[in-house]
């Protein structure tokens, strides 16, 4: 087995255990935080509501997780126009032979 490939599987093994455990952190601290501020006690809580809110906050975090990765592969296929960037490169048609340190104003400070 490469190098390479032996790096790649501790990749995706810690991206597995992200999708794995992130979801249950976040519904600990949900339970913590609820705990704390009084609004409820740990005998009202069954397995069953806690699987719930596991399972809700896993598919929160998955779709998510899916709409950036997507974004991403989206921005890098399909970057800002050139438009855009031209803009910062032009100056004012009245400014010709200016630049932009002989526009500052002096205040006199």
């Amino acid at each position: 087995m490469s190098s390479a490939e032996s790096q790649r599987r501790i990749v995706i093994l810690v991206i597995g255990l992200v999708i794995l455990f992130a979801p249950a952190l976040f519904v600990v601290a949900t339970l913590e935080f609820l705990i704390l501020t009084g609004d409820l006690a740990l005998s009202q809580i069954s397995l069953v509501d806690f699987l719930e809110l596991y399972l809700i906050d896993l598919v929160l975090f998955v779709v998510i997780g899916y709409g950036v990765y997507r974004l991403t592969f989206w921005l890098i296929e399909n970057p800002l126009p050139d438009a855009l960037d031209t803009l910062a490169d032009e100056t004012d048609p009245g400014d010709e032979g200016t630049t932009d340190t002989d526009a500052v104003r002096d205040d006199g400070l």
